[in-house]
């Protein structure tokens, strides 16, 4: 079976197998998540892996505009309309027998959603002009943000085309909800960041702690944001200066332990490490904010590092 999603966590797992058994085929697939959690980069990586060398088209469903949403869907004609000197391919023509991804699917117009759906059914489409139908022949990806059931109800998002588009229908789970992901992705982030020619770093061990216990709202995306930030400001070992992470967390941070069922110890030192990187690693300054002597929080961090 084609490995498409690895993971340690067992509910993304999953969803990598069931990935790997539609990815030869044409049933349409429904990514839905909230942002930054690689929706676009499992779309690719399902590409790659099912249609090796063929196109992959990603369209952007809120750039389009209503104006001219056919013929950018269908392409069209020359002498179509009054600006049409010559004929375009549409990006359904363009993805050919490769993969077309719809990025925020719920963002495109109605009328484009009804076009759509009627694409979908008769797997064939109308270049604006044109009087013969050309094929539909790629395989469709749509991406919606989390919460797509309720923009069905509301009406912003056709239920048949939803049930259309879900022939396999995939929630990706937020980074907060999988912990034993997240240093393995810094990890290779930061590698293929050195391999691009960037700066070579490593986490330091009170960095690690922070950014396992940090909810990462914006998931993926954020978290790549600020190692690369850190990469640059960092002279090769990351600390939790360098991370510079929004001292208005703390409390997600102190929720997020307690869900996790953190012993207090751990809370307490885990907060020490907060006061310091907001202190940008200022050791005196930080004790200050503790109300604790400069040993005592020295003590602490070391405790972190053999830890």
């Amino acid at each position: 079976m084609i490995s498409i999603l690895p993971s340690r966590h067992p509910e993304v797992r999953l969803l990598g197998r069931q990935l790997g058994r539609v990815a030869p085929t044409m049933l349409p697939l429904l990514l839905e998540g909230e942002t930054g959690t690689g929706k676009s980069w499992v779309a690719a990586r399902l590409h790659r892996a099912s249609r090796p060398g063929r196109p992959l088209v990603v369209v952007d469903c809120g750039a389009l505009s209503p104006g001219l949403l056919a013929s950018e869907l269908f392409g069209h004609r020359a002498g179509a309309f009054t600006d049409a000197t010559r004929a375009r391919s549409g990006w359904l023509d363009r993805a050919g027998d490769g993969t077309l991804v719809l990025d925020r699917l719920d963002s495109l117009p109605a009328e484009g959603q009804v076009a759509l759906l009627r694409v979908l059914e008769e797997a064939r489409f109308y270049p604006v002009g044109a009087g013969q139908p050309r094929p539909m022949r790629a395989r469709v990806v749509a991406l919606v943000d989390a919460g797509v059931s309720e923009r069905v109800e509301r009406g912003e998002l056709r239920p048949d085309l939803f049930h259309r588009l879900a022939g396999l229908h995939l929630v990706l789970p937020p980074l907060r909800s999988r912990p034993r992901d997240i240093l393995p992705f810094a990890d290779a982030h930061l590698r293929c960041l050195a391999g691009r020619g960037g700066q070579p770093a490593r986490l330091h061990a009170e960095a690690l702690e922070l950014v396992q216990a940090y909810p990462w709202p914006g998931n993926y995306r954020e978290l790549a944001t600020v190692l690369d930030r850190a990469a640059l400001m960092a002279d090769g070992s990351i600390g939790v200066a360098e991370l510079a992470l929004p001292g208005s967390a703390w409390p997600q941070v102190a929720a997020t332990a307690a869900e996790r069922g953190r012993p207090l110890a751990a809370v307490a030192r885990l907060y020490a490490l907060w006061v310091l990187a907001q202190a940008g690693g200022n050791v005196s300054r930080a004790a200050r904010v503790l109300g604790v002597s400069r040993r005592t929080l020295i003590r602490w961090r070391r405790e972190t590092t053999a830890s």
